[in-house]
């Protein structure tokens, strides 16, 4: 089965790309926009509506196999690449990748993947959106070659076996931290809310207190709405706001934290991002620094890093340190699907957590794409997406996984039939 064309056309993402400096420095709200310059290198303005490029590969079969390239909501921060854009991305595809994969014989995912991830122009890596998205289609290419599901490719060739039910869900609820609560409970979200504390003044607050009132909010709504027997774990990313708010004074911190926990239970409370010290080092240093304090003091809160780790080595140093109790592993930053893959079981096989996240700023394809990565490799959780509306997000990774589930045990019960 031989690549014959790549097609390629400029698409939507499931959201928007925002320019985080710039909301942390308090951009004014305008309805759905913000006001003022962006800050961050690359955006045009501090919200700008999110890209992606569609890449289908044309087989001399009649196959057709499909990936979407799309980069993550908060680009150029935390020592991540500036904003995709289909105007930029669709020439240097076909200029640089395209001509790699007419007349190749897909048969198999790493191979290929990790040769197109590895493309460097002018000494520069492709923006890691091009290599997730053609990434993609290479292994959608290879499971319809080998007619299985693209889990079950990823499982022969990574050595691991395609999970038996879904992988929990965690889910996040933007700016409506508040309805998207409710609709995470009535839908039994494992681990909710995320809550996109995103700025001091509005919703952190000075001292703290409009997020300590936030978490007992969600304390409350899952006590009240959840149905019996529910009990999920409450995750919240600050994006370093508590440090902004505490002068990054870590004593201070972990004592927050310790108020946070508290307030959190009878739920597991688990913080993602507590400070953001602008660089891989000293975050590296902080938050060991902050783990320590906190085991010090008895504060009963899981540590997630999310910025900073952008790559299977930021995954390994962080692991080996013994500081994060779970990891971001952020998909969409980090190129070919193999990388995602060889991040997840590093994670697994140290014994820390790993969290398949993204971005709500990725696409349909992109995201069930990740549902097969998920059930591959067996992260702890897999974060919906895309979009920002959460039933949607849900929808589309809970409803893949299940069609993964429902596919292997056919053919497992077809297998032992013949």
């Amino acid at each position: 089965m031989k690549v014959e064309q790549v097609c390629l056309g400029a698409g939507l993402a499931g959201f928007y790309s925002d320019d985080k400096l710039a909301i942390l420095k308090d951009a004014p709200q305008d309805g759905f926009v913000y006001k003022g310059k962006p800050l961050t290198p690359g955006f045009q303005r501090i919200r700008q509506p999110g890209e992606s490029v569609l890449v289908m590969l044309l087989f001399d079969t009649g196959e057709i196999a499909f990936g979407d390239c799309a980069s993550t909501q908060y680009s150029g921060g935390g020592g991540r690449e500036p904003p995709f854009s289909a105007q930029v991305g669709i020439p240097e595809i076909e200029k640089h990748v395209a001509p790699r994969l007419v007349g190749r014989d897909i048969r198999e995912f790493t191979a290929l993947s990790k040769e197109i991830d590895e493309i460097e122009v002018n000494g520069r890596s492709l923006h890691p959106a091009i290599r997730y998205g053609v990434s993609q289609a290479i292994l959608d290419g290879a499971a319809r070659e080998q007619r299985v599901t693209k889990a079950a490719v990823l499982a022969n060739e990574f050595g691991t076996e395609v999970a038996g039910k879904p992988i929990r869900l965690y889910a996040q609820t933007g700016d409506e931290r508040y309805t998207n609560v409710d609709k995470m409970i009535l839908k039994g979200v494992d681990i909710l809310p995320h809550g996109l504390i995103n700025n001091v003044k509005d919703k952190l607050g000075t001292k703290g207190e409009k997020f300590l009132d936030y978490v007992k909010f969600v304390r409350d709504r899952v006590q009240s709405l959840g149905a019996p027997g529910y009990h999920p774990e409450l995750h919240f990313d600050v994006y370093g706001t508590i440090g902004y708010a505490f002068n990054n004074d870590l004593e201070k911190v972990a004592d927050y934290l310790g108020r946070c926990a508290e307030v959190a239970a009878p739920f597991n409370f688990i913080i993602e991002m507590p400070i953001d010290l602008g660089g891989k080092a000293p975050q590296l240093e902080g938050m060991g620094k902050l783990k320590s304090i906190m085991q010090r003091k008895g504060v009963k809160a899981e540590l997630m890093i999310d910025e900073w780790c952008n790559n299977l080595a930021d995954t390994k140093e962080w692991v080996d340190s013994g500081i994060p109790d779970r990891i971001q592993i952020k998909s969409i930053v980090l190129g070919g699907l193999h990388n995602i893959m060889d991040c997840i079981l590093y994670c697994n096989q140290h014994g820390v957590g790993a969290a398949l996240g993204g971005t709500c700023n990725e696409t349909d394809i992109s995201a069930m794409a990740m549902a097969h990565i998920a059930m591959a490799a067996q992260p702890q959780s897999i974060g919906e997406r895309p979009g920002m509306g959460v039933d949607e997000g849900l929808m589309t990774c809970k409803n893949e996984m299940i069609r993964i589930q429902m596919l292997e045990r056919a053919r497992k019960e077809m297998n032992r039939a013949a």
